[in-house]
């Protein structure tokens, strides 16, 4: 089997495990809590933002999806690990 193959069968794999659903909302927490480099109050907003999808989702769609929340505190958890060990993390503690 070459090199091709085997990653071919690893993002299968991948993809079964994290729907693309869920890699969004791990990159939309990711992404926007990397934006509190430019603006403090952006660090929580990854949070906010999962969390008020969810609602808009339950109130729309009757379902909540604690896959979709978890995954996006996760990346938000992530960026904000991220940017602590850069020392880029403007709050001052």
């Amino acid at each position: 089997m070459n090199l091709l193959r085997r990653y071919q069968r690893y993002a299968v794999v991948v993809m079964r495990i994290f729907r693309w659903d869920l890699q969004l909302h791990f990159f939309w927490g990711f992404i926007l809590t990397l934006l509190g480099v430019y603006w403090a109050p952006l660090y929580a907003s990854g949070i906010i933002v999962t969390i008020v999808k969810e609602g808009l989702d339950l109130w729309s769609k009757k379902l909540w999806s604690w896959d979709d929340v978890w995954l996006g505190i996760i990346g938000s958890f992530l960026a904000l690990g991220y940017l602590y060990t850069q020392d880029v993390f403007m709050v001052s503690l």
